[in-house]
């Protein structure tokens, strides 16, 4: 549905027609006069290193890309875009650093991030209380759904995914006894919740949870736990380098029930290297990969300036920079603030983005359709698309 916001400027109405065309039909408006030499920045809070970095530098990577497109292309109004980006290493207290030094060293239009939902959480209030949008290209904690006004995201809520993966694991694989083992943080905790309440609100009965804690280098007792717990499967809400941990270690226990990973990290290159045999099996629920032209020229793009395929949440990223540069152009010859920028995101409708089709709706979360793969001969194979 169309949401009825105050302050909406009528350039944000035209999107509509914008979304018809190719991503790559951009018309940028004039900015102000005493302005139009400065560079507009975006910011950008991501993990770097540590743990998530394989979630954080695909983002960044593809958000260069369209800003080396669009200042190739002569910028917005003969002003050229400017990323300024931080390393949050997936922790909260990192990420509040990241962002205040951003917002020391510029006005950013808007900032791309966080990847882990405890960091989008806990910058969440900074960006509401200085009207600064951030969308983030990848967390999906539901708590993130009222985080703030000013707060968007380009993948879809934890709750929809936990929806659509209880219901097919109940009435499609018909497994009614599972057990539970998640990271301990706002992304675990959330894509868990999601999970452990609509698969029981189904009929299912969750047997055992267990968690670990960010970092862990050893998970061998939970599994041990999990193995006599008399479960049909395992659900497991894990980040790339602890899936590694729980593939390889169920496998050295002799874990026998099938493990059902609630995030992408599955399907990452280094992880399906390093887990080796003991990824096959395994299956996973993610945001059904996009498809037609506006996907296909940014991985053509992708690929061509980097040297590889797209990995996960790099079309979010690449996204999102579209978008941003769409809502300023839209403040035609009027300097745009952060609510310009708020009020022309609620607006989107349809948009035919690298990542797919988005529309936000009045939280500012996006609808997208899941896909449900699993790993067959170390390669990631659909199973289930809704």
């Amino acid at each position: 549905m169309i949401v009825d916001r105050p302050h909406v400027t009528g350039a944000a109405f035209a999107l509509g027609t914008y979304c018809a065309m190719s991503f790559g039909a951009m018309s940028f408006g004039v900015m102000s006069a005493a302005a139009e030499s400065e560079p507009i920045t975006i910011g950008a809070v991501l993990p770097l290193t540590g743990d998530a970095a394989h979630w954080g530098i695909p983002p960044r990577d593809a958000a260069e890309l369209a800003i080396d497109e669009i200042n190739n292309a002569g910028g917005i109004g003969g002003r050229r875009l400017k990323l300024v980006v931080e390393d949050d290493r997936c922790q909260p207290a990192e990420g509040v650093s990241a962002f205040n030094k951003i917002m020391a060293a510029a006005t950013p239009a808007a900032i791309l991030g966080a990847v882990c939902s405890s960091v989008t959480l806990a910058i969440a209030p900074l960006a509401e209380a200085r009207k600064t949008v951030l969308i983030s290209p990848a967390s999906t904690s539901p708590k993130v759904t009222t985080a703030g006004d000013f707060v968007f995201r380009v993948i879809p809520s934890g709750s929809l995914r936990g929806r659509i993966f209880a219901e097919y694991l109940y009435h499609v694989r018909g497994l009614r006894r599972l057990a539970v083992l998640y990271i301990n943080n706002e992304g675990g905790i959330g894509g868990s919740s999601s999970f452990k309440a609509q698969f029981t609100q189904l009929g299912g009965v969750v047997v055992d949870e267990e968690t670990y804690e960010q970092g862990a280098t050893d998970v061998r007792t939970q599994p041990a736990k999990i193995k006599d717990a008399n479960a049909d499967g395992v659900m497991v809400g894990s980040y790339p380098p602890d899936t590694v941990l729980v593939l390889r270690q169920a496998r050295e226990l002799s874990l026998q029930q099938p493990l059902f990973f609630t995030t992408e990290a599955v399907q990452n290159p280094d992880v399906l290297r390093d887990a080796g045999e003991a990824a096959n099996g395994a299956i996973y629920i993610l945001a059904a990969p996009a498809s037609g032209q506006a996907s296909d020229r940014f991985a053509d793009a992708y690929e061509a300036k980097f040297g590889k395929k797209p990995e996960l949440f790099a079309a979010e990223g690449y996204d999102i920079v579209r978008l941003v540069s769409e809502a300023i152009a839209a403040a035609g010859h009027r300097p745009v603030s952060g609510s310009d920028i708020r009020d022309f995101l609620y607006q989107v409708r349809g948009y035919a983005g690298a990542s797919g089709t988005i529309t936000f709706d009045a939280n500012g979360d996006v609808i997208k359709p899941f896909a449900i793969k699993t790993i067959d001969g170390g390669k990631p194979k659909t199973i289930f698309v809704k």
